[in-house]
């Protein structure tokens, strides 16, 4: 079993297992269907989420092509929803908690893209 890194999808048998786990599971759909409109925000959120903790080369589940462009899109939906004139915004102007939560969620996905692109460069 091949290994390149301490972290838990690192190695060759961490790969299979997730790409066992995921069979059957169109995930490039899924997400893509989640970010297909601005205003459904919970879904936004839902799926940047899975975007993060699962958009990493060695576990990503669906085509590796798409997965760049799907992280941009979670990026521009979590953008546009912290603008200063945005319904999501004024939906949530009084709850600071999770307007930082979305600026988390938005630097942790930019950070995705980014380490996907060192990975790449890397291989």
């Amino acid at each position: 079993m091949g290994a390149w890194g301490a972290s838990p999808w690192d190695s060759d048998g961490a790969a299979d297992w997730f790409t066992e786990f995921f069979e059957g599971i169109d995930v490039d759909a899924r997400i893509a269907a989640a970010l297909e409109y601005d205003d459904e925000y919970d879904q936004i959120r839902a799926a940047c989420y899975m975007l993060n903790t699962i958009g990493r080369i060695y576990v990503w589940p669906g085509d590796l092509e798409k997965l760049d462009d799907l992280l941009g899109r979670g990026i521009e939906l979590l953008a546009a929803m912290l603008e200063s004139d945005s319904e999501f915004r004024e939906l949530y102007e009084e709850d600071d908690e999770v307007i930082e939560a979305v600026e988390k969620e938005l630097a942790d996905l930019k950070e995705r893209l980014v380490d996907n692109t060192s990975d790449e460069i890397d291989d």
